[in-house]
């Protein structure tokens, strides 16, 4: 199943999140795909995740979604819990009454602690309710009234885990950089810290600065609150496709396969290591055949989709230049074999990348063949020549001046 991206079903997948991690997904899936059974599935499945938080809005849209969705179907739509909608918005109406005196009586007393507990009461609520940019507005405030640093990293995660939700990958990087900055965090924290600004710089297209901090993270480091943002699995996906789009073989060995960190993710994802093992071993048919399968899944993913194509390219582009790398000639035919397509379209991929200078060389296309674009060596005999006798000149110039200074005794002493 597509949506699943790299595993079987659509429930096992959004199991590896957090709850409202799953919701955004489900959304998210719901909202892009075009197979009506996986529409109604990511509904069904998104219902019931809101009944796990108090988000009774959400459930009444979901719930009128999938009651469109199944309209002249055999099945009948899920039933409709109208006594649990009513009593949580009581609920949760009574309970931002009762926060918001609190946090009146705390801006009383003028004690920040107290402040910061409400802020943070009200941030959950809003959370809860699915009301992700209030609850940002809430916690942007209660770390202003964090004096702990343990409490500024954390009211920082919160607000990072907020917009991922709603995704401001800006506010990313900036929280991001004051929890790197923030001292005594634990340790554990700085696995966070790299997949936050894996994210953020994925998302913004510096595939590099993406998988350099994707390869950092510690899989048992991300814990149970950090997975409504990214899972293992994403950290696999993401930090593998950044890097093939981006890494020479050699740095992918040694940063992703042979790197004990980054392995228990890969290790978790068998399918994106064997495509790992393809590139590096140059197997590139069998890599890019694979990422071609991948590539509808990977649409669906929330925060990757708007790069999949781009990163794809460029993936395919990397595999074209380091094929190339050892040879002075080689046949397009072979190529294209390589790279499971024709002769003509291998032609123009080469000529858009030499055209783009990420590959130095030249095509003959009466004979099919690439070559190497050879330096005209004369010519730079010629310049270096003329480089090397300037500077005799000008060093045979100077000589000469100090020489006639010296001579006159036309200089300038130093007092004693």
């Amino acid at each position: 199943m597509a949506a699943t991206i790299l595993i079987d079903d659509l429930e096992t997948y959004v199991s590896q999140y957090g709850t409202h991690g799953a919701i955004q997904r489900l959304q998210f899936i719901a909202s892009k795909t075009e197979n009506k059974s996986l529409k109604i599935e990511a509904n069904r499945l998104c219902l019931d995740m809101m009944k796990r938080t108090t988000n009774a809005k959400g459930y009444s849209d979901t719930h009128n979604a999938l009651k469109e969705l199944m309209e002249g179907s055999d099945s009948a739509p899920p039933h409709y819990d109208s006594v649990w909608v009513e009593a949580t918005q009581k609920q949760a109406t009574t309970l931002k009454d009762i926060y918001e005196q609190d946090l009146h009586a705390a801006k009383v007393s003028q004690v920040k602690e107290q402040i910061r507990n409400c802020h943070s009461q009200l941030t959950n609520l809003c959370i809860e309710q699915g009301d992700y940019a209030s609850a940002l507005k809430y916690a942007s405030r209660s770390r202003e009234f964090s004096t702990e640093p343990q409490a500024v990293f954390s009211t920082c995660m919160t607000i990072i885990k907020l917009s991922a939700l709603i995704r401001q990958y800006a506010d990313i990087q900036s929280f991001t950089s004051k929890a790197h900055h923030t001292p005594f965090k634990e340790e554990t924290g700085q696995s966070k810290i790299h997949a936050a600004y894996g994210l953020y710089y994925m998302t913004s297209g510096k595939y590099k600065e993406a998988a350099i901090n994707f390869a950092q993270v510690r899989q048992q480091d991300l814990g149970p609150a950090f997975l409504d943002v990214v899972c293992p699995q994403d950290i696999a996906l993401y930090g593998v496709l950044c890097a093939l789009a981006t890494l020479e073989r050699g740095e992918v060995q040694a940063k992703l396969l042979d790197s004990s960190t980054f392995r228990e993710c890969l290790d978790l994802v068998p399918q994106l290591r064997d495509v790992t093992l393809d590139f590096c071993n140059c197997k590139y048919a069998a890599c890019l055949s694979a990422l071609e399968k991948l590539k509808d899944a990977l649409s669906l993913d929330v925060h990757l989709h708007g790069q999949v194509a781009d990163i794809c390219q460029q993936i395919r582009g990397k595999g074209i230049v380091q094929y190339f790398a050892p040879f002075l000639s080689v046949s397009l035919h072979s190529m294209a074999q390589a790279f499971n397509t024709d002769v003509d379209g291998i032609q123009a991929e080469v000529a858009h990348l030499v055209g783009e200078r990420e590959l130095d060389a030249k095509i003959d296309s009466h004979k099919k063949i690439l070559h190497v674009r050879h330096a005209n060596q004369r010519k730079a005999t010629y310049q270096n020549t003329m480089r090397v006798s300037q500077d005799f000149l000008d060093t045979t110039q100077a000589l000469i001046l100090r020489m006639n200074l010296l001579k006159h005794d036309f200089g300038v002493r130093r007092p004693w």
